[in-house]
């Protein structure tokens, strides 16, 4: 099974008040990729998911995941959905 590249990392168990998962815009594998709206592939270790970025601040990302594998929504993250992790 192909592993798939971390647009950005998430730990996908951590929310906040919003009750969304959010990560550092440090942790962006390219912080280019980061606009409101836009689909990324998100997780750490073995966890990963298609999740639209819903906000964006000077230093925090907050996601909303999709359920089920990254697989199934690759359409939305198109090549970076299909890419074998580099690292």
């Amino acid at each position: 099974m192909m592993s798939m590249e971390v647009d950005l990392r998430v730990d996908l168990n951590t929310e906040d008040d919003t009750g969304l998962p959010w990560a550092f815009v440090r942790d962006a594998r390219d912080p280019a990729l980061l606009k409101e709206g836009a689909w990324l592939v998100v997780g750490s270790g073995n966890a990963r998911a298609v999740a639209q970025v819903v906000e964006i601040d000077d230093e925090l990302v907050w996601v909303r995941p999709l359920p089920g594998p990254v697989s199934q929504y690759r359409q939305l993250v198109g090549e970076r959905g299909a890419a074998q992790k580099a690292r």
